[in-house]
């Protein structure tokens, strides 16, 4: 489960208030790129040292053994220390799976948690446990694509409605799915398990789940048969495990109209 954490920086060089402010936001933003905060957070000024409130992705995602040589260059400026407050009352508590059978690529255009999901537990991942795709050494290509497709379902859902954003959305074809698919593969070398991408079931007309998600009986890639996920995300996925797509189900569009 996410926690909210308050986060102290006592500087270790004399700068200007404003600079300080910078490299704290940069510290900031360098967690969150390592998987190990939520992108949003308030800092407040103290005396001689500032706190940072943030959402941590698990209970000990704040650890230092999770940072990356960019967020370990950024302690010569501060001395670094946080306390765990409190659940985060939105979120659910996260995969704790020793091993994964296969994962699922599942961007959630709601919140801001990890994209990956489990496929034995059914529940997501936090990055800090997830290898570092290409030559990053962070999760760019992981948090940038979700940004990206959240920003097209965005202009989907807020009036554009229009032939580009459904097909980026549905369309195995489409380059924002490529993207995705691309990654899903890199995943799955650096992984060693099977990884799956969400492809987006057909949609039409104004916004209403249940009306307009069509449930894909075949895979439009290749036309084969889809399966059940066989873990306990049975209701929430089937999978084509040819093409190396999911696709939700008839429980899923029940669960999402159970929560409106």
């Amino acid at each position: 489960m996410y926690k909210i954490a308050k986060m102290t920086f006592k500087p270790l060089i004399e700068e200007s208030r404003r600079e300080i402010a910078e490299k704290i936001d940069g510290f900031l933003y360098m967690l969150y790129m390592n998987g190990q905060i939520i992108k949003e957070w308030i800092v407040e000024m103290r005396n001689d040292h500032y706190i940072a409130t943030t959402i941590t992705t698990d209970d000990d995602s704040l650890d230092s053994k999770y940072y990356n040589s960019h967020i370990r260059k950024e302690l010569a400026n501060f001395e670094v220390s946080y306390e765990i407050i409190c659940d985060e009352f939105r979120s659910t508590d996260c995969c704790h799976c020793s091993e994964h059978s296969y994962y699922i690529l599942a961007v959630n255009p709601n919140d801001n948690s990890s994209p990956i999901i489990c496929g034995d537990c059914g529940k997501e991942i936090p990055l800090i446990r997830i290898p570092y795709l290409y030559q990053e050494e962070e999760h760019f290509s992981i948090l940038g694509f979700q940004s990206m497709y959240k920003a097209v379902d965005r202009l989907w859902m807020e009036g554009l409605s229009d032939r580009f954003t459904k097909r980026q959305i549905i369309n195995h074809k489409s380059q924002l799915n490529k993207v995705g698919m691309d990654i899903c593969t890199e995943l799955e070398k650096k992984a060693g398990n099977p990884v799956y991408y969400l492809l987006g079931n057909p949609i039409g007309g104004w916004y209403e789940f249940e009306k307009n998600n069509k449930i894909l009986t075949s895979c439009p890639k290749c036309g084969g048969e889809i399966k059940t996920c066989g873990g306990h995300c049975d209701d929430d996925f089937n999978l084509c495990h040819e093409c190396r797509l999911a696709f939700i189900t008839h429980e899923m569009i029940n669960k999402v109209n159970d929560t409106e």
